[in-house]
């Protein structure tokens, strides 16, 4: 495990077909897909493989993680740092300076956990790890202005609005405007 606390768990996600297979259960299900790459985008175990087996042998700057909640699993995490951004993405997330700063992104996939504060629990021992054990000085997250229930759980543990990113994301064949937000290690 990389994180273990009294219920939550965050283990990195492994080179094998169950992993695969159980993040195919979460990326084909309607109802994590209306908030996580979209409902018109759904991910069978063959583009699983192909999307997340780079990040999960190392290829790729992502660190890819399972989120346990009473030894099950119940959804996906990544974090990555941003110290190879462009100027352009630079300006774009509002970073003169990227050293220290990570991202992460998340989602719960079994849906039956939704909307009880596990996520808020999450990325509280998420953001804890990155600060204390990685040495990281800020982390920024990037969600849809319409996903209310995320806004609202990032708020809810620190992290403030800091910039509004037009047409940032597609989702659901349109180009959706997200909430650039961030939380300081000293703040």
């Amino acid at each position: 495990m990389l994180l273990k606390t009294d219920e939550i768990s965050i283990r990195l996600m492994q080179d094998n077909m169950h992993d695969y297979e159980l993040m195919a259960k979460w990326l084909t299900d309607e109802k994590v897909l209306e908030f996580f790459e979209g409902r018109d985008n759904p991910f069978p175990v063959e583009r699983v493989i192909e999307t997340y087996q780079p990040t999960v042998c190392g290829e790729d700057a992502e660190v890819a993680c399972f989120i346990y909640y009473q030894n099950q699993p119940i959804g996906y995490l990544q974090y990555c740092a941003l110290d190879e951004l462009t100027q352009a993405d630079r300006e774009t997330y509002n970073l003169e300076d990227t050293s220290g700063v990570y991202a992460i992104d998340l989602f719960i996939g079994e849906t039956e956990y939704w909307n009880q504060g596990i996520g808020s629990r999450v990325i509280l021992k998420l953001v804890d790890y990155l600060f204390n054990e990685l040495n990281v000085q800020r982390v920024v997250v990037d969600p849809e202005t319409w996903n209310t229930r995320a806004i609202h759980c990032y708020e809810k543990c620190g992290f403030i609005k800091v910039k509004l990113l037009p047409k940032h994301e597609l989702h659901e064949g349109e180009y959706r405007d997200c909430w650039l937000m961030a939380i300081d290690k000293n703040k």
